[in-house]
């Protein structure tokens, strides 16, 4: 199982990525599962705005922020199916055939409800939670940056204990990470068929064990 986890800052190349996502033949062939997990978009920002001025409160921020994520999910259907579980045997199964599957989370976060309601949780925080729970070990983070730069350059690997004030990833995700043992990869979106290929793509692989 690969969790492709997609911003809105890709938005208008997401027609691209879903099709060099489903047109990898070798993962076809090996019955292995994609699962999309959608940003929050220009919807989250909009939330954003709204807790910045006073207008709602942490909680109503969190949840509404969630329900982004779905709104944005539902634009992304448009290039491959949804799946809108309830928890996470369902979702498992539901993945158990190959292809690409987009995940309409909000009823499964709210239902499990074991992140923290703050700006701290993003999509980011949540795709890597999801991949825990289903046993993924491979994420990738399609975005429109080469990856974390440090000192004007893209650095290969670092650990998630390194990570400070970078904004590659929100700031939660290097403490689930940790926990976790897992990595993530975040790369441009047209690098996200290399990585999946082992084609060495260029980008930055944050893992959750410390790097030597």
């Amino acid at each position: 199982m690969i969790i492709v986890k997609v911003g809105g800052s890709i938005a208008e190349f997401a027609w691209k990525l879903f099709e060099d996502l489903k047109g990898l033949e070798e993962l076809k062939k090996a019955g292995k599962r994609i699962l999309v997990v959608p940003g929050g978009w220009i919807f989250a920002e909009k939330v954003r705005e709204l807790w910045k001025k006073g207008v709602i409160d942490d909680e109503s921020a969190h949840w509404m922020a969630v329900e982004c994520m779905d709104v944005y999910g539902y634009y992304l259907s448009r290039f491959a199916d949804p799946v809108i579980p309830e928890n996470f045997h369902e979702l498992s199964e539901e993945l158990q055939y190959g292809g690409v599957r987009i995940l309409i989370p909000g009823k499964l976060v709210r239902n499990y409800d074991e992140l923290p309601h703050s700006w701290d949780v993003t999509s980011d925080s949540i795709a890597i939670w999801v991949a825990r729970n289903i046993g993924a070990k491979n994420i990738v983070k399609a975005t429109d940056v080469e990856g974390l730069i440090v000192n004007g350059k893209v650095v290969s690997k670092i650990s998630a204990s390194q990570l400070r004030n970078e904004t590659c990833i929100d700031s939660y995700a290097p403490k689930l990470l940790s926990e976790y043992r897992l990595d993530i990869f975040v790369c441009r979106w047209d690098r996200v068929k290399d990585y999946i290929l082992r084609r060495g793509a260029i980008g930055t692989l944050i893992a959750g064990s410390e790097v030597l």
